[in-house]
């Protein structure tokens, strides 16, 4: 039944006879109609870990939101998202939306921005060429999952990962090779010769030293290759500070994605607070959360008889908390009661950062 709301609903072809046809993904909910047994819109559930301020969160990345033509505006894809956020158990989740309008209803926002670049290697020259990475053909897969796992840390709502599946398992059949560096960083690519181009499909490194070294390893594509793509890295991502004069460069910004928060109070528990001491109350809602931090930890109190601070809706709290502040003046959604509330430090911007397909 997938195949036929899949098909009808991104226009591909199909063999919906097919018997040794899967379902993409373990967890999935579906509206039917009233007899039960047609479906005509589902979603997928991929089940997720992702980092947040030095801890983790459980995640519901949200994929393959489909329903029939014939089906659309009658409220059913609401229906399955009211349904994730009324039953599960999830911290926040994530998705790719075609629509930042549309998902913005449900409660999604907006979390960051990514940037494609594309970098001649004349411009990474002052960075030194070395030969200190190797091939990952599955046998260091250990190695390869602890690298990304640590440079992951660094970017808030970035997943964990616990098998390779989103590395290239399979570089001379696929194209796409992964290069591990040491223990400290790794890159996976592939080459278009007529646009005599390196295509960076993903890159992870965490320190200066990492940084250096896996660019200067992708420098030996130099001799057959002119440029680099920066396919999708952090908006401030100081891969760009190796960069001679940006602007011989062609650098594109784009949506990373949309989060939810479906837990407000553990994403308040969770969050890592300034030095210090504060206390702040905000309505999420039409949900009310008062917060003390200090150097002994967090208390929470959730619909106490506390006057708000600050007063927002579900997907301007899942930008300011996920990403913290830039500019509270400016940032449509949020109305502020009490301005010197401890709020506005308490959320400092984050850098965050995901790219898994799901």
């Amino acid at each position: 039944m997938h195949d036929k709301v899949a098909s009808q609903a991104f226009s591909f072809s199909c063999d919906i006879n097919d018997p040794d046809s899967v379902l993409p993904c373990e967890k999935m909910l579906g509206a039917f109609d009233d007899d039960n047994r047609t479906l005509f819109a589902d979603l997928e559930i991929h089940e997720k870990k992702c980092n947040y301020d030095g801890g983790l969160l459980t995640c519901a990345a949200v994929g393959g939101v489909a329903a029939k033509p014939e089906h659309r505006g009658k409220g059913a894809v609401k229906a399955l998202f009211a349904h994730l956020f009324r039953e599960s158990d999830y911290d926040v989740s994530i998705l790719y939306p075609f629509s930042e309008t549309y998902y913005r209803k449900l409660g999604y926002e907006r979390v960051g921005r990514s940037v494609c670049a594309v970098v001649p290697f004349s411009e990474l020259s002052d960075v030194q060429r070395n030969h200190d990475a190797v091939l990952y053909e599955g046998s260091d897969t250990e190695q390869l999952l602890s690298i990304y796992n640590k440079c992951a840390r660094n970017y808030n709502l970035s997943f964990v990962r616990e098998t390779a599946d989103a590395f290239s398992i399979a570089p001379y059949s696929s194209g796409l090779y992964t290069y591990i560096r040491k223990n400290d960083a790794f890159a996976t690519l592939s080459v278009d010769r007529e646009k005599s181009t390196v295509f960076v499909r993903e890159i992870g490194f965490d320190s200066c030293e990492s940084m250096l070294g896996i660019i200067g390893f992708l420098r030996n594509f130099e001799g057959n290759q002119t440029k680099l793509c920066f396919q999708k890295i952090p908006e401030r991502s100081p891969l760009l500070r190796c960069v001679r004069d940006l602007k011989n460069c062609d650098i594109q910004l784009h949506s990373t994605g949309a989060a939810r928060i479906l837990n407000t109070e553990k994403v308040l528990r969770s969050h890592k607070y300034p030095p210090g001491h504060g206390v702040f109350t905000i309505q999420v809602a039409d949900e009310v959360f008062r917060v003390k931090y200090s150097e002994n930890g967090v208390e929470t109190e959730k619909n106490g008889v506390y006057a708000p601070d600050a007063v927002m809706g579900i997907h301007t709290a899942s930008e300011l908390l996920l990403t913290g502040f830039t500019d509270e003046t400016f940032i449509p959604g949020l109305v502020i009661k009490n301005s010197d509330s401890d709020f506005f430090k308490a959320f400092p911007p984050k850098t965050t950062f995901f790219s898994d397909c799901f």
